[in-house]
């Protein structure tokens, strides 16, 4: 078994010295800020959507109201 483990060990480590040498860190920074500014676009939409939601809210709120003070 150790005989196994020691073989894995080698073989993972050549397999993340292959892949260490195609990162471009600049590439996977621009990545990141690619990812981050969609992140951000859908927090605005998420954000927009809770404020119209809250908007409906208060109106519906306010109608109640105004009908119970007809009552």
């Amino acid at each position: 078994m150790n005989l196994f483990d020691r073989f894995a060990r080698v073989v993972k480590s050549y397999a993340n010295a292959l892949i260490s040498t195609f990162e471009d860190p600049e590439k996977i920074l621009e990545q990141a800020v690619t990812e981050m500014n969609d992140d951000l676009v859908k927090m605005r939409q998420a954000t927009a959507q809770v404020l119209a939601s809250q908007k409906r809210l208060e109106n519906k709120y306010k109608t109640a109201e105004q009908a119970s003070e007809d009552w």
